[in-house]
């Protein structure tokens, strides 16, 4: 008898649990397509997890703690993952039909609502015609091309004003950035004063040589084009290259890189060795780039590397290439761990602590999309027309959709790396002092970077360029001085590259004695034994070499 009172009380404890346990409401989702080049880092996971696909979980997780609050309601992202097809075909060719049939299917069967990525743009153009087919929100986060944009939205606004550039800016900006970089401070700022000379009798400046070699994909054709063209050959430019970089370089040498032959590279780095180059302008997509830098600082090539080399923003290029990276300077969205602003160093610690993996451009985009879009969805203005939207059963092309664009188009907000708004043309926003001086005015933007350091994991990428504010008059505090591999210039410890060992370096170390990456007073150029710090050692190896001087300018 007690055995069976024993059991009832048990079955009675467990029927008041089971009655009066607290009974989470599930939330209604919103459901969003993440469309990128699976197979690639630039997408992520699970081989390499820094690209689009892990930054977008990582946000759809942090906001689904809280929720997205539509008019008192709470709702949850609910990601849809699809592939581009950017390298599924022959060779890693892109398939854009398939590309365009997975939007298709993600908005047709899957229900997504919104769509965020596109990164090869063969595979991005007919993505964006079938999301517009059926009038679904698309930002773009991956492809620069300008036309995706420029030949859409102001030429026919009516079919593309759901399509919008998340991420990154326009191609033209991105080449304007390099050769803001270039022409407006490495080139005479730098390596005038070391090697500029007066190259033929009777010449009207001094000048520096330079050598270009891009891969040989459509989207280079026009940097191409633009950085090896004569003078007085197209009426639009009529200083030819020196429109972009400047009166003081001089173009030595020039080559296309096939980017399915890394056996070209050699005899194209000896073209540059044999030209006497100082700074090798490239530019690069595909893989074959890190190969190239592999090289370069295998045969001691004296030029410094920096342009646009996409796939040596991976944390694993610096062991991939033996260290062969360092030195290189390229443009990116941030460095390592770069405080442009608090949310930067934020969303940088998270991601590393989640993946493991430092975040690239494209992972940049996903988080601030997914962000950007929840402020737009939660905004008590939007909640008729985003209701109507979410609530529209279809099926598709939407009809409600349209009411959202004037919300987005709306967009003003502070993202990872600055202020975020759209163009009138739904391009991102960003002013001509940007991108042709050195000037930041706090606008989302791309920056030249520079890999440094001797051993993983200490190395890094710092952020040269841009290199002031336009508030302040002095350096801004996360940006550093270029710095030069010794096979170029051997007095390492003259720091300030004024051609002797003096007190100004000693007093340049001092200043930033003990100092680590991050702090304001951290020189990069001032850690001669690249151990990510600057300590007495380093001052003790300037005052060692106290006196010695070089030539200028080198040869």
């Amino acid at each position: 008898m007690k055995k069976i009172l024993t059991l009832i009380a048990i079955l009675l404890l467990i029927t008041t649990v089971f009655t009066f346990a607290p009974v989470t409401a599930v939330r209604p989702t919103i459901k969003v397509g993440i469309i990128g080049p699976q197979g690639i880092p630039h997408w992520g996971s699970p081989a390499a997890p820094c690209g689009m696909w892990d930054a977008a979980q990582m946000a759809r997780d942090e906001i689904n703690v809280g929720g997205i609050n539509i008019n008192g309601t709470l709702y949850d992202f609910q990601l849809v993952p699809g592939n581009e097809y950017a390298v599924t075909g022959p060779g890693g060719t892109p398939e854009p039909q398939k590309a365009h049939d997975e939007v298709v299917k993600m908005i047709t069967q899957d229900g997504v609502k919104f769509l965020i990525g596109g990164f090869r743009t063969e595979c991005t153009g007919p993505m964006i015609n079938a999301s517009m087919d059926y009038n679904v929100p698309f930002f773009i986060n991956g492809a620069s091309t300008d036309w995706l944009i420029s030949e859409t939205v102001p030429k026919n606004y009516t079919r593309y004003k759901y399509l919008f550039r998340g991420n990154p800016v326009n191609s033209t900006v991105l080449f304007k950035t390099v050769c803001g970089f270039l022409g407006g401070y490495l080139i005479p700022k730098v390596m005038l004063p070391l090697y500029g000379a007066y190259l033929w009798p009777g010449a009207p400046v001094k000048q520096v040589r330079v050598a270009v070699v891009t891969e040989q994909l459509e989207w280079t054709n026009v940097m191409h084009y633009l950085l090896t063209l004569p003078p007085g050959v197209d009426p639009r430019y009529p200083a030819g290259y020196q429109t972009f970089l400047g009166p003081n370089a001089n173009l030595t040498y020039q080559a296309r890189l096939d980017p399915t032959n890394p056996a070209a590279i050699p005899g194209i780095l000896t073209g540059v060795k044999n030209s006497m180059a100082r700074v090798l302008i490239h530019v690069f997509s595909a893989p074959i780039g890190v190969q190239f830098i592999g090289t370069w600082a295998a045969m001691g090539v004296q030029a410094l590397p920096t342009g646009i080399n996409v796939m040596d923003q991976l944390d694993s290029t610096w062991n991939s290439t033996g260290g062969g990276c360092q030195y290189e300077c390229m443009l990116e969205f941030a460095g390592t761990r770069t405080p442009i602003t608090p949310q930067t160093q934020i969303f940088w610690d998270n991601f590393v602590a989640r993946t493991h993996r430092w975040p690239i451009y494209t992972a940049y985009g996903a988080y601030d999309a997914l962000y950007a879009l929840k402020e737009t969805l939660e905004k008590p203005a939007n909640a008729a027309a985003v209701l109507a939207y979410l609530n529209d059963p279809g099926p598709p092309p939407y009809a409600t959709s349209a009411a959202l664009v004037p919300a987005i188009e709306a967009t003003d907000r502070q993202g990872l790396t600055g202020r975020f708004r759209y163009t009138p043309e739904h391009d991102v926003y960003l002013t001509t002092a940007d991108v042709l001086s050195q000037y930041y005015t706090g606008n989302i933007r791309a920056m030249m970077v520079q890999w440094t350091g001797s051993t993983w994991p200490t190395a890094r990428k710092e952020v040269v360029w841009p290199i002031m504010h336009s508030s302040i008059p002095y350096p801004l505090p996360y940006a550093r001085m270029v710095r030069l591999p010794p096979v170029m210039y051997p007095l390492v410890t003259d720091i300030n590259y004024d051609g002797k060992v003096d007190g100004k370096d000693i007093a340049m170390a001092a200043s930033a004695f003990g100092s680590q990456p991050g702090d304001p007073r951290w020189k990069m150029e001032a850690d001669l034994d690249n151990n990510g710090k600057i300590d007495g050692k380093d001052i003790a190896k300037i005052a060692k070499d106290f006196g010695k001087r070089v030539t200028l300018p080198l040869p």
